[in-house]
Order: structure tokens, then sequence, then C-alpha cells
């Protein structure tokens, strides 16, 4: 284990958009973090942060999105997102080894913070089949796209139980899609052929530093074990969520510094809490005058009986004279 690169290893990353670190974890950690993921999974360690996707063994595109929430006591999770609440994950994806590499990828002065910290897992005997992908684009729904993510195996990757395939030097066509995400079949078939596909088989505890742009996928497993990885997706900390206008978890520097660091997105969202007061006032102003409009509905209706009822009565007078 080591926690610092060379030049050497910057240029193979430069090169084909992934490096092998080695081992990350000793084999206490290893087995520690692999009780928790199993205590998470059955329910017996929660965290109001997490988001769990069932894996169905089925098509990819037909997946339900995660959910928060309490979740079925079950090992056969494809997906637990939100795992940077737990201390033993936090203090694996916050090794000296990510941060000389975030410094390296977005300056020693940024602040950096993480999109997602998440188990992904091929249950034994299972997993779904996840296709040729970029990890960024509009779907992300991010004002900038992360480009540095590690993948730690907690179970030995390997071709019988889904571990990642590669396209060396493939983050430097670019994203092949403003949206991201998923490649289409005409890309798939152009820039992933069979030839050039490198299997990333690594042991237990290993790692591995990937480009978000290097187009990967993974299939599924046929083994009786299950393909347990963590990862976590690292960014510039002044990165923004472009439907909230929130930002994300900060693991490397001082909150301070992404707090202050635009102070115009500041004034926007106090800017926007003013209306969101303004509009509540509103609302509560309608409210009333649709409560008052219905009270004298009331005694409009109250006053045409007794009209009415008057009306009757000067009837049976003149009858009666």
């Amino acid at each position: 284990m080591f926690d610092s690169l060379s030049e050497d290893q910057w240029q193979q990353f430069d090169k084909d958009g992934y490096l092998l670190l080695g081992r990350v974890l000793d084999d206490e950690r290893l087995t520690a973090l692999r009780g928790r993921i199993d205590d998470i999974m059955l329910g017996t360690v929660d965290y109001p942060t997490l988001q769990r996707q069932l894996d169905t063994g089925g098509r990819y595109e037909e997946l339900a999105d995660p959910v928060a929430g309490p979740g079925e006591v079950t090992l056969s999770y494809r997906k637990l997102q939100g795992l940077d609440a737990d201390p033993l994950v936090l203090a694996l994806i916050t090794l000296d080894l990510f941060r000389e590499a975030c410094a390296r990828i977005y300056g020693r002065h940024a602040s950096i913070s993480i999109f997602r910290a998440m188990l992904m897992n091929k249950p034994a005997g299972k997993g779904t089949h996840l296709p040729w992908h970029q990890d960024a684009g509009d779907v992300w729904k991010l004002d900038r796209d992360p480009v540095l993510t590690s993948w730690i195996a907690l179970d030995p990757a390997t071709r019988q139980n889904g571990c990642l395939q590669v396209i060396p030097g493939s983050h430097r066509l670019g994203l092949l899609s403003r949206n991201g995400s998923t490649l289409s079949e005409e890309d798939a078939r152009q820039y992933c052929p069979e030839e050039q596909i490198v299997h990333l088989e690594i042991a237990a505890g290993e790692a591995i530093l990937l480009h978000n742009w290097m187009l990967h996928r993974s299939g599924t497993n046929s083994t009786s074990g299950p393909r347990r990885a963590l990862s976590a997706c690292y960014m510039d900390g002044r990165t923004l969520n472009t439907v909230s206008g929130t930002r994300f978890p900060v693991v490397f520097g001082r909150h301070e510094e992404v707090e202050t660091a635009l102070p115009f997105v500041n004034s926007l969202r106090a800017e926007s809490r003013r209306f969101q007061e303004m509009a509540a006032e509103s609302e509560r102003y309608a409210k009333s005058l649709l409560a008052d409009n219905e009270q004298r509905e009331l005694m409009r209706s109250e006053a045409e009986r007794y009209a009415r009822s008057l009306e009757g009565e000067l009837v049976r007078i003149r009858q009666a004279s």
C-alpha cells in the first residue's frame, strides 16, 4: 500500500484514463467494511442519506431508481448511495492517496466535494449487465463535469463475476453525448470494438482510479459469491446541482471557502427564500379570500331563502284577504 503517485503513474493515467493503484485496504479494514455493508443491506445499520436500488437481474434500462427510506432485508441490492455518512466508508474515500489525486486533477487550491459515495454490487449468481457508458453529462444535473472516480474492490473482481471492462484512452474522445451516461448503439459499435476491451481484474482491497469520461461497462456475476465495490466521484467543491442550486459534501478543503466562493449564488439563494416566503404569504391570503367568499356565498344563500319565505308569506296573506 502507498499514499503517493509517481509522475510515470500520472502519465499512464493521462494515456489510458485509468490507473491500477494496488492495495489500499489491509485485511482488518477490508473485513470491517464487508461487515458494515452487510449490516446496511440487512437493516441493522441505517443513515438518513441512504438510497437503495435492488438488483433484478434484468435489463439495465428497466431498473427502478434508487429510493430513500427503509428497504428490504436482503443482500441483493445492486446499489447503495449516500455512504459518505458511514465513518468507515468516509475514512476510505478520504485517504491521502485520493486527496493527492484530487489535488493533481483539480488543483491544490480547490476544495473537493463528492457527487456520490456508493456501493456497486453484483449479487451471487445475478447482477445487472451495465452497458457502455460515461459518468458525466447533463443527466447528472451538475454545472460542471467531474472527471475523477475511485473504485475499491471489497471482493475479487474477475471476468466471471462482472469486473469493469474499459476502452483505454477513450476519455480523450470527450463526451460522446451532451446528455452523457449510456452510449448509443452506433457509438458503442464505433468506439468499443472487442479487440480494444481491457478487463480490469483486481484483488479484494485493491483500487482503481478512473477518468469519468472513459468508456466502461460490466457484465453479470456467474459465481457463488458477490462482487462488491465502493466508489466515490470527486469534483470541484464549487460544483452546483443545476436543479436545486445546492452544493455537495466537502471531503477535502475548508467548507468556509466553498460557501463564500460564489457570493452571487448566495444572494440568489437569499432572494429565492424571500420569493418562497412571499409565495407562501400569497397562498395564505388567497386561501383566506376563498374562505371569505364561501362565507359570503352562505350568507347570500340564506338571504335568498329568507326572501323566498317572505314572498311565500305575502302570497298567503293576499290569498287570505
